[in-house]
């Protein structure tokens, strides 16, 4: 049998052998690359926890700054609200990015304190980890990140 100058009479028929090579082969491969696969995606989720805290932390300050008097609960409520608007939850999509619940897995937990004028940022993982710290009192803030302290 020919098709144009394919001969498919003469080509060497692939023996049971050879498949059981190649998936062997494949296997060990996909078990090679499995871990840094996951990785990678862990990866990219602290980065995108770590710049939505940036940008929530930018927010509440440059808020602050227009106006020193306001209360850190409504700095809170405008900044949060303006940005769940365009934000998503790199955890759970149906769930807000910033939410004022205590134990929100997954996404940003905003606490405030008008006495001090504090506002509080943690974010948790699925598995209820904490991942992300941040405290903002104007003029400052300090940052915690669990994934800091693991490249270390």
């Amino acid at each position: 049998m020919k098709l144009g100058n394919i001969d498919f009479c003469k080509i060497k028929k692939i023996t049971l052998i050879e498949v059981v090579v190649l998936a062997i082969l494949f296997t060990a491969i996909g078990i090679y690359y499995s871990p840094h696969f996951m990785y990678k995606k862990e990866e990219r989720l602290a980065a995108k926890i770590k710049s939505d805290n940036a940008i929530f932390t930018a927010r509440v300050i440059e808020e602050f700054a227009k106006n020193e008097n306001a209360k850190a609960s409504d700095v809170a409520k405008k900044v949060t609200d303006n940005l769940n608007k365009i934000a998503k939850n790199p955890y759970n999509k149906k769930m807000p990015a910033y939410t004022f619940e205590k134990d929100c897995l997954g996404c940003n937990s905003v606490t405030y304190d008008d006495n001090t004028q504090m506002i509080t940022l943690t974010t948790l993982n699925n598995k209820n980890e904490l991942i992300l710290r941040t405290v903002i009192k104007p003029p400052s803030f300090v940052v915690y990140s669990k994934f800091d302290d693991e490249k270390r």
